[in-house]
C-alpha cells in the first residue's frame, strides 16, 4: 500500500511539472513585444499592442474591415470575404494541437467551446457577437486589435452606405413595406428568421430598419429569433417582401405558397446561404448591394 502511495504521488508530480512546463512553453511561444491589458466578458486579458498573427473564429469580415488578415482561418468559400482570404492557410478543425501550429499571438472566439480550447494557446477574447450590435462590435474589436481608427472609418462608410440605400427605397416607396426572412431546409420544412440569426437579418431590420408583420416582430424578434412553422400558418408571417434561402423551388405549385401577395407580385428575393450567413460588417456592405439591386428591380 505505501509503495502504491507513492507511485501515485510521484505520478501526480510529474503530471503537475509536465502541465507547468508545457503552459511555460506556451507563453513563450505566443507572447512578445509590448502588451496591454483590455476588459472582455472573461475579465482583464492581456492582449499584444500589435497582434502579427490573428486566429478569428466567426465575424473575420468585421476584422477584415479593419485592416487586419488572419494568419489561418475557417472554410471561407461562398462567403463575402472569400477572395479576401484566398491565400491563407484553412484549418481543418478548431482543435488545439492545429491551431497552435499557426503560432498565433491572439484568438478572437464566440462561444466558451471555443474559449476553452484557445484560452491554453494563446491570449483570447470571446466576442459575445448576440449580445453586441454592429456598431458595438466594431468598436470593441477596434480596441481589442488596437485599430479604433480604422473601426470609425468603417462604419462612417458603412453608415454612408446605407443612407444612400434607404434613399432609394424610399424613392420607390419601399421602405414602409413588411419585410419576412424565410428558410427552406433540406427535409423541406420552412423556418422563419430574426434579426440575430443571419440570412440578412441584422441588416433588413437592425440597419435598413424595415419592420416585419406583428407576429415575427414579437414572437421571432423579441425572442426566439427562429421558428419552424407550417404552410397553413405562413400566411400569418409573411410580409409585404419575402428573402428566402434554400430550395425554394420545392415550394413551386404549392396553392398556398403561390396565394401570398408577395409570391404574387414577384416580390420574393432568393439570397445564397454562405453569402448571407454572416453579420459582419464587411458581409453586411456585400448584402446590402445585392438586397438593393434586387428590391429596387422588382416591381412596384
Amino acid at each position: 500500500m505505501w509503495r502504491l502511495k507513492r507511485y501515485k504521488a510521484a505520478l501526480f508530480l510529474a503530471l503537475a511539472v509536465g502541465t507547468l512546463l508545457s503552459a511555460c512553453s506556451l507563453k513563450t511561444q505566443t507572447t512578445g513585444g509590448e502588451t496591454r491589458v483590455i476588459k472582455t466578458v472573461h475579465g482583464e486579458v492581456e492582449v499584444p499592442v500589435d497582434p502579427q498573427r490573428v486566429i478569428v473564429t466567426y465575424c473575420l469580415g468585421d476584422v477584415l474591415a479593419l485592416g487586419v488578415k488572419p494568419s489561418a482561418t475557417y472554410d471561407a468559400a461562398g462567403t463575402a470575404y472569400e477572395k479576401e482570404v484566398a491565400d491563407i492557410p484553412v484549418w481543418d478543425k478548431f482543435e488545439a494541437e492545429e491551431i497552435l501550429s499557426y503560432d498565433p499571438d491572439l484568438i478572437l472566439v464566440v462561444n466558451q467551446e471555443q474559449y476553452d480550447i484557445a484560452s491554453k494557446i494563446a491570449p483570447t477574447v470571446l466576442l459575445p457577437f448576440t449580445e453586441l450590435s454592429l456598431e458595438e462590435r466594431v468598436r470593441f474589436l477596434g480596441d481589442v486589435l488596437n485599430r479604433r481608427d480604422e473601426a470609425e472609418k468603417a462604419l462612417d462608410n458603412f453608415e454612408q452606405k446605407l443612407k444612400e440605400a434607404k434613399a432609394a427605397l424610399s424613392e420607390k416607396q419601399i421602405m414602409d413595406k413588411t419585410v419576412s426572412i424565410f428558410g427552406i431546409d433540406a427535409n423541406g420544412s420552412i423556418w422563419v428568421f430574426g434579426d440575430k440569426w443571419g440570412r440578412g437579418g441584422d441588416l433588413i431590420y437592425s440597419h435598413l430598419g424595415f419592420k416585419a408583420p406583428d407576429i415575427v416582430q414579437d414572437e421571432i424578434i423579441a425572442k426566439d429569433q427562429y421558428r419552424d412553422i407550417s404552410m397553413e400558418v405562413i400566411q400569418d408571417y409573411a410580409g409585404d417582401y419575402l428573402i428566402l434561402s434554400g430550395d425554394i423551388d420545392d415550394l413551386n405549385g404549392n396553392t398556398i405558397w403561390e396565394s401570398l401577395p408577395a409570391v404574387k407580385n414577384g416580390r420574393t428575393v432568393p439570397i445564397d446561404f454562405t453569402l448571407f450567413y454572416d453579420i459582419d460588417i464587411y458581409s453586411s456592405s456585400v448584402q446590402l448591394d445585392y438586397l438593393l439591386d434586387a428590391m429596387l428591380n422588382m416591381p412596384e
